[in-house]
């Protein structure tokens, strides 16, 4: 029975590995491992997936940073079905799965990636931009498996001119949890790139979590682009069926930014919704809500990214 490795750093997308019986997998920042890792945490080669006829010894190459199963430091152990390890600080979870859940695996792109153009096609054909931006989010929440997020559209002289979010209360507070998703934001504003973290994988998977958990603390943010500026952002987060965003949800997500940036050009006028999808909350009068506050945090953000491009591009 084949062997899954699910990686969840706590910045970047999540990666999973197959392992087939009869043939044994280095680990390691050395580019000639089968599990090659792109972290300074990691050792060049760090530890060893050793097949033993009936399943895999896992075992640590004297690496640095330490080889943790479930919490514990181990030099050589056998490997359990649902084991958390963790190499250095980055955290994995072994699995055993059967080889239909490997071809489901392959069936499972090939179906999100096409039901990706499908919906790219839709967002090209729109017509109204408030409906585009309705249909963006919905549909990137969606395909990505996001429980909730928002999609912003920046234009001068002031951020937000479209403004939309789903999964949220109206007057949520902005308490810590929200201060790394806008730092993702800010992220993509100075770079132009996507942004993906997970904060429960953060603690270096020494103590036991749950997919659960880490999907909960996860976000992705992309920028939407137009004449190759950032115009706008689209974020997902919050994903408790799978755990960290994966390479494939990034790859939806910039898929639907770089279609809605396509249909953004052929419209008339630019879309100017301001909405909290699906909010039924009320709070005392004079309350402000999580829309209003949403919009603030990005205005300022915006302001800051436009202040600071001159002195980059000197």
């Amino acid at each position: 029975m084949p062997a899954k490795l699910t990686l969840f750093p706590g910045r970047g997308v999540s990666r999973h590995f197959v392992f087939y019986e009869g043939k044994n997998q280095f680990v390691g920042r050395d580019p000639a491992s089968e599990v090659f890792l792109e972290d300074s945490r990691v050792s060049g080669r760090h530890a060893l997936f050793q097949w033993t006829g009936g399943g895999w010894l896992l075992v640590d190459l004297r690496s640095k940073n330490g080889t943790y199963v479930n919490g514990a430091r181990v030099s050589e152990v056998p490997l359990q079905n649902g084991d958390w390890i963790s190499f250095g600080g980055l955290l994995g979870r072994h699995e055993r799965i059967g080889e239909s859940e490997v071809e489901a695996l392959a069936v499972e792109r090939t179906a999100r990636l096409s039901a990706t153009v499908d919906a790219g096609r839709d967002l090209e054909a729109s017509a109204d931009g408030d409906a585009l931006w309705r249909s963006l989010l919905s549909t990137a929440l969606r395909l990505s498996g996001g429980a909730r997020g928002f999609a912003a559209l920046f234009g001068p002289p002031s951020a937000g001119d479209a403004v939309i979010a789903s999964g949220y209360a109206a007057f949520e507070p902005m308490d810590e949890r929200f201060e790394e998703v806008l730092e993702a934001v800010a992220s993509v504003l100075k770079t132009g790139e996507p942004a993906v973290f997970s904060r429960k994988a953060v603690d270096g998977g020494r103590r036991r979590p749950t997919v659960e958990a880490l999907g909960s603390g996860a976000a992705a943010a992309v920028p939407i682009l137009r004449a190759s500026r950032v115009a706008g952002v689209l974020v997902a987060e919050g994903r408790p069926s799978g755990g960290a965003f994966t390479q494939l949800d990034l790859e939806i997500l910039q898929t639907l930014s770089e279609q809605a940036s396509v249909a953004l050009e052929g419209l008339a006028t630019r879309p100017r919704i301001r909405e909290l999808v699906g909010a039924r909350e009320t709070a005392a009068s004079g309350a402000r809500s999580f829309l209003e506050e949403l919009e603030g945090r990005l205005m300022d953000l915006v302001r800051a990214s436009r202040e600071t491009a001159p002195s980059q591009s000197a």
